[in-house]
């Protein structure tokens, strides 16, 4: 009887040439070479990535560095507009500060370095386009300015950020609408209408749910988004509408 072949596993602390080619490109975009290739690798590394890589234990992806570089960023943003604004006052240090790490922010400069083509995540994933959900692609950002932070320390984590996100603001632009309600704005000019909101699923424990939210105009399905609340699911559904309404509504008027 013929003996099934094992598959030859690599150490996870080896970087294989296509890691090292991925990674080669990924520096030459945001300038910036990590002397510790792992860390970056662990950066680009999406959760659901783990299940179709049998050499990574569950934790080998970029959440911790998420957190990590949350609270990097948040620093450097603040060092920054508390220096170059030395007369304003909390208030307004607080809300420059927040126009800077906020997602939008995030995402915007994410897609112009085009990381979601260098994220490490699962088939299924990248055939939806979900690698281009801003919200993913800020996590990844945080991850990458942890990962730095770790490899050089805050200087050169700072110089990162400031180099890929640009200079801080010294002043506030009007407050941007929420998804949702840009959302509803486009559909009522456009169509005299809005779409509406189903909630399809909730899963996971009870102290720790994943709600489900649809968003349907008539009989067509725009979009899909989760989060750990209802409002947090429509929002994310509500930013994944936006970036096809344009086609959605143009269709929709003939």
């Amino acid at each position: 009887m013929a003996t099934a072949k094992k598959k030859k596993k690599v150490k996870k602390d080896v970087i294989t040439a296509d890691q090292a080619l991925l990674i080669t490109q990924f520096e030459s975009r945001i300038g910036f070479v990590f002397q510790n290739k792992q860390l970056i690798l662990r950066a680009l590394t999406h959760r659901s990535f783990i299940k179709e890589e049998e050499t990574l234990s569950a934790e080998d992806h970029n959440e911790r560095l998420e957190f990590l570089g949350d609270a990097v960023l948040g620093l450097v943003t603040a060092e920054q507009v508390f220096e170059k604004m030395p007369y304003a006052h909390e208030g307004m240090l607080t809300q420059l500060r927040a126009a800077y790490i906020c997602q939008p922010n995030l995402a915007k400069a994410a897609s112009h370095l085009g990381l979601g083509s260098f994220m490490r995540a699962a088939k299924a994933m990248r055939l939806s386009g979900s690698v281009e959900l801003p919200s993913v692609l800020s996590d990844v950002m945080e991850a990458i300015f942890a990962a730095a932070y770790l490899d050089q320390g805050f200087a050169a984590a700072k110089e990162l950020i400031l180099h890929t996100l640009g200079p801080v603001p010294l002043q506030l632009r009007a407050q941007a609408k929420d998804p949702k309600t840009e959302l509803q704005e486009r559909f009522q000019a456009v169509l005299s209408a809005v779409p509406t909101y189903k909630v399809v699923g909730v899963t996971g424990p009870s102290h720790e749910p994943v709600f489900t939210v649809e968003i349907w105009y008539e009989h067509k399905m725009l979009a899909e988004g989760q989060g750990s609340s209802k409002k947090e699911a429509t929002q994310k559904a509500a930013e994944t509408a936006l970036l096809k309404v344009e086609s959605f509504l143009s269709g929709s008027k003939k």
